[in-house]
């Protein structure tokens, strides 16, 4: 049971933390669809 809490405190945290890049910096999703697109 303990696993499950594990998993779904990390979901938040990384959700938390991509939620967080994307506000502070709203075009780099966009440039890293562009860089993945070159390659």
């Amino acid at each position: 049971m303990f696993w499950i809490y594990w998993d779904t405190a990390w979901s938040i945290i990384i959700s938390g933390i991509m939620v967080a890049t994307i506000v502070a910096h709203p075009d780099a999703e966009f440039a890293e669809v562009r860089a993945a697109k070159r390659s």
